[in-house]
This record gives C-alpha cells, structure tokens and sequence, in this order.
C-alpha cells in the first residue's frame, strides 16, 4: 500500500494527482466549501434543511481535511511514505459518492458516509500497525466517532430529523479536535519560526487545551440538562485557559510570516467563538448562532486553509513561503466571517464562495511531482 523505498530526505518517491492524499482531498474540500456555501445560500437543494448544511460543512467540508491531512502526516508517527495510489482514490471516491447522495437525499446516504469513515479509520490503522512508531490511538477514535456521528446524523435528517439538542454537537466535537490538533502544530511552528530551542518548547503548558476540551464537554452536558448558565461558564473557563496557553507561545514570530500569522489568526478564533457562545448561554444579546459560525468559518476555515496551504507552499532555504493568492483567500474567508457576525449574510456567502475558490487554484500547480518531505513544514537552511 505504501513505501519508504526510494526517498530522500527532500521528497517521497510516488509522484501524481494519487501520491499523497492531500492533493485530492484539499482541492475537493476546497470546492465543496463553496459549493455547499453556495447552494444553501442562492441555489436549490432537496433537502434544504438546517440539518443538511451543519452535516455538509462538517462531516464533508472538515471531514475530507480530516482524510487529506491524517493520511498525509501519519509518517510523522508510522515511519512509512504518506498513504497513496488505489486507497487514496477510493477515499475520494466515497467522499464524494457521500455528498451526491445527501445532496439527492438518496436513503443509503448513511451507509456511504459511514462508509467514507470507515475506511479512512481503517486505513490508518493498518498504517499504524505497520508502522515502526507508536500509535495514535485518538485520531483513529476521532474518525470512528465522526463516522459514527455522520451514519446517525445522516439517517435521522432522512428519517424523523435530528433532535435540536444534537445540532451543535459536531461544530463543539470538530472545534476539540482544532484546539488539541492546533495546539500542537501551531505552538511548533511559531517556535520553529523563531529557532526557539527544544529545552524552550518545554513552557507550553499543553495540558490546559486537555483541559479546556474536558470543560466543553460538561458545558455541551449542561446545555442538554437545560443548565444555560453553568455551561456559559464553564465555556468561560474554558476560553481562559486556552488564552493562558496561547499566552506562553512565541507570538511575534507571525510577524512578518503571512503563513505563521494565518496559523495565530485561525487559532484566535477558537477562544473568539467559546466566549461568544458563553455569553449566549448567560443570557447576553449574543446568538448562538453567532458563536458557531464563529467556530465553523473563523476557526474551523481559517485553521484549514492556513495549514493546507503549507502542503503547496513554495519551499526555500528560509523555509515555506506563501505562493500568490494565498493571503487573499485567507483574508475573504476573515472577511467573510465577520461579515455573518454583523448579519451580512449575502456578503459573508460572497466572500466566503470567492475565497474557496482561489484557495482551490493555489493546487493547481502542487499535484504533479514528487510530495514534499516533510509535507507540511519546509527545510530550514539547506546547504545547497
């Protein structure tokens, strides 16, 4: 399945659209984050529910991020070349046969998206076990629980509709999954960016995002107890201690590095739409609404294009430079989010559309070739 025969220190060996699967899943979850957008917001859709569109920018826009990133960095931990060729096809395959179904509201649609997960989960473990390195048992977790998420969400949109109590239970599970993930990948590439020694990377006090996701979790139980305030609060919590964490980081070394800043502006938005949704529950003139799309198009977009972006990022012996376009796209998707906090709605779907659709350019030129090694972070001053 795959390889780490005939690499170098610079590339992995296999070559094309099928090489790494982030070079089909990003471009398609690209698209579809426009398209969807797109659809609920001019077009017509068969099952044109608040259901539909929760499920499709989270299940499908983040979940294929989730196959194009998991199979792509699994080397950091297996010890193998990135997963490619027939399994990376048949994941784009069922991503995409999932969205055609729900779109069609065809009946068997839960079992496709299931399916999608599945194998994804399925793949990543075979890597796991064949790999040299020890196992991330909790990404394999994640994807089954997303799975498991997406066939029960899936059956009850077709079926009887999905309790209201649950809607907001994959945005609350996908902003975990950003403030674990981000939190190990940004925290490292700031300090990356400034040299910081390794003995110095020991003053991040990681363990406060465990904690900060533990207190949503008793906040998303307070909230389906009819307990407004005490989740409010906990939510509170929860933001101060991500703030206290992301206090320690070397903040100044986005400055200057549009690819680092866009990394520290992503991640802002996680603390940005936990507060918002803790003054909703306390009662303040805040909508829930707000704090999710707050979550969903601040944190949830700008953390995905901000690191997917690196995957096609032009490398140097400085390290990874941002190609043309790059700064735009991720400044529409900014644009576009405060634009639905202040209630422009037509705005914020424009800009939002737009800057999708140029992020989907930035691949254009990154799908032949040998895949960069590492995938996500370039080199630092290689001697030629």
């Amino acid at each position: 399945m795959t390889t780490s025969q005939n690499s170098s220190d610079r590339v992995w060996p296999k070559t094309g659209l099928w090489a790494a699967s982030y070079r089909i899943m990003f471009p398609l979850a690209g698209l579809w984050a426009a398209l969807c957008v797109a659809l609920w917001q001019w077009g017509a859709i068969p099952v044109a529910t608040l259901e539909w569109h929760v499920h499709e920018m989270t299940f499908g826009f983040a979940g294929a991020v989730l196959g194009g990133y998991l199979w792509t960095a699994c080397p950091s931990w297996t010890g193998r070349a990135p997963v490619n060729g027939w399994p990376v096809a048949i994941l784009a395959g069922l991503w995409c046969a999932a969205r055609l179904c729900h779109f069609a509201a065809f009946e068997g649609a839960a079992f496709v998206t299931g399916a999608y997960f599945l194998w994804l989960a399925s793949v990543l473990a075979f890597e796991a076990y064949r790999g040299q390195k020890a196992w991330r048992v909790g990404f394999i977790l994640f994807v089954l629980g997303a799975g498991l998420g997406s066939f029960s969400w899936s059956a009850a949109m077709l079926g009887e509709g999905v309790p209201s109590f649950a809607i907001a239970l994959p945005v609350v599970a996908f902003s975990a999954l950003l403030i674990v993930v981000g939190g190990q990948i940004v925290p490292a590439f700031l300090a990356r960016g400034r040299d910081v020694a390794a003995t110095d990377r020991t003053r991040d006090p990681k363990y406060l995002s465990g904690i900060a996701v533990g207190l949503m979790g008793l906040a998303i139980a307070g909230i389906w107890t009819d307990r407004a305030g005490s989740a409010g609060a906990l939510l509170a919590l929860a933001v101060g201690l991500i703030a206290l964490r992301m206090s320690r980081w070397h903040l100044r070394a986005a400055w200057g590095d549009p690819l680092l800043a866009m990394l520290v502006i992503g991640y802002f938005w996680l603390p940005i739409g936990l507060v918002l949704w803790a003054l909703a529950l306390l009662g303040h003139e805040v909508s829930a609404a707000q704090a999710v799309h707050a979550l969903l198009m601040g944190a949830m977009g700008g953390l995905i294009l901000a690191v997917s972006v690196r995957s096609v990022a032009q490398r140097t012996p400085q390290g990874l430079r941002a190609r043309r376009g790059t700064g735009l796209a991720f400044a529409l998707v900014f644009c576009a989010t405060v634009a639905r906090l202040l209630g422009q709605v037509d705005i914020a779907a424009a800009f939002w559309c737009v800057g999708w659709v140029i992020y989907v350019m930035l691949f254009a030129g990154g799908m032949s070739g040998p895949v960069p090694r590492p995938v996500f972070s370039g080199a630092r001053h290689i001697q030629g």
